[in-house]
């Protein structure tokens, strides 16, 4: 499927974004930048990024009478371990990579995997700082275990202590002492002294595959949540609605909390609503009006179930895999979806012939939040929190449903499709 094939190029959020952007390109997107006078035409397709790892694209509409925005949110980023900047561990025969986690994994699903060093250096280029994107695309390190025979208590569950059992071996020195940056400077032909800092990661050389006795599994690293990434763009890009201006925006940093530049708790999707309305010649007032009109779809994957632990799922609130689009409800507010906007994406849904379901946390067993929730505190928007079901989330292998994508593009299509106005009693009339 062409998810698969996605990932296989996204071993970190940059390179998501990067190819993300490759796939805007060729569908007529125009890029456009935070640093500049945005000059938007109707019926025009623009984008933009932030630090690399963040995207906000859109489709202007024809007709701006009764304007409202149709938004679907998403992350690019996946719990993984970050190389630190001085990131030599001198083993005497071997060198390690010093890491630290970034995010919430399930460490020990990374022990003993091939590990591929991914992500962006800066590099001085004269009088610049210049972005380059990095993958190895090749196993360069390995976190391995311990052997049972030296550590008899490891199927009892053993706690990690992320400085001491988690470093990767890099090297044997006894061979032939190797230094990361210069195997950079050598395979991208710049010069070591030019490269500045960087922003390095591990990942998985296993990209994924299709699993099962009829292929209804995908099995494969950050399915959360570039799964949803990947659906916002691709029904973004077939999408028509005349009236309403469609969004897509992946933020990143979901995972660490989304406090930064290019995360939700950030300004970059008010200020990008801001500055579309005034392209538009909307004065305040009626910037303000034209999101009381609008609604924020919170796409991140959801807890799906698994039947080897019934016992940390809700009674008749439960989400399985291949049964259609999560609707995650919280009466602790963690997700945005209340009444009305549950029974506006049914109706959605409906109209679609997409499958949905309806999913609780158990009482005694609260979820997390998502960027839902985080970016109301900027902008006051109708919204909903769904997602595709999935298995072992932070799993460095994660497990979901492969029938689920196809339901998810016609909702996500019906979604953009579609004009919504709010009325004075609070009821949405859309068409």
């Amino acid at each position: 499927m062409e998810f698969l094939n996605f990932l296989k190029n996204a071993p970190t959020a940059y390179h998501a974004v990067s190819n993300l952007s490759k796939i805007l390109d060729d569908k007529g997107f125009i890029k456009i930048e935070e640093n500049e006078k945005w000059n938007l035409n109707k019926g025009g397709k623009y984008y933009f990024t932030r630090n690399n790892s963040s995207l906000l694209a859109f489709i202007m509409p024809n007709n701006i009478e009764s304007l409202s925005y149709n938004i679907i949110a998403s992350h690019t980023d996946s719990p993984t371990f970050k190389i630190k900047p001085n990131f030599k561990l001198d083993k005497g025969r071997y060198t390690e990579l010093n890491t630290e986690i970034y995010g919430g994994p399930i460490l020990n699903t990374w022990m003993d995997r091939p590990l591929n060093i991914a992500g962006r250096i800066i590099i001085k280029d004269n009088n610049e700082l210049k972005t380059l994107l990095i993958s190895f695309d090749k196993p360069m390190c390995i976190i391995p275990n311990c052997s049972i025979h030296y550590y008899h208590e490891l199927n009892n569950g053993v706690k990690l202590n992320p400085q001491i059992d988690l470093m990767p071996i890099f090297s044997d020195n006894n061979i032939d002492e190797k230094d990361l940056l210069d195997l950079i400077s050598k395979k991208y032909n710049i010069k070591k002294e030019n490269i500045i800092s960087h922003d390095l990661y591990l990942s998985l050389i296993d990209r994924g595959t299709l699993l099962g006795a009829n292929n209804e599994f995908i099995v494969a690293p950050q399915i959360d949540n570039l799964e949803s990434a990947y659906a916002s763009i691709d029904a973004l890009t077939k999408s028509n609605n005349l009236s309403s201006v469609n969004i897509a925006v992946l933020f990143d940093n979901e995972e660490i909390g989304s406090k930064t530049r290019q995360g939700a708790a950030s300004m970059l999707l008010a200020d990008s609503l801001k500055r579309i309305s005034l392209s538009l010649g909307l004065n305040e007032e009626e910037h303000l009006i034209s999101l009381s009109n609008s609604f924020i779809i919170s796409l991140d994957n959801a807890q799906g179930y698994h039947p080897n632990y019934p016992s940390k799922y809700d009674p008749t609130n439960v989400a399985y895999l291949n049964d259609g689009i999560v609707i995650k409800n919280a009466a602790r507010g963690s997700y945005t979806t209340d009444a009305i906007s549950q029974a506006y994406f049914i109706e959605i849904c409906k109209k679609a012939n997409a499958k949905y379901q309806l999913n609780t946390n158990r009482s005694d067993i609260p979820g997390g939040s998502t960027l839902g929730a985080i970016s109301l505190s900027n902008v006051s928007i109708h919204s909903i929190d769904i997602g595709l079901p999935q298995i072992a989330m932070h799993s460095a292998m994660e497990t979901a449903g492969s029938f689920d994508y196809d339901e998810l593009i016609k909702a996500l299509k019906e979604f953009y499709n579609t004009h919504l106005s709010v009325l004075n009693d609070g009821t949405l009339s859309f068409k």
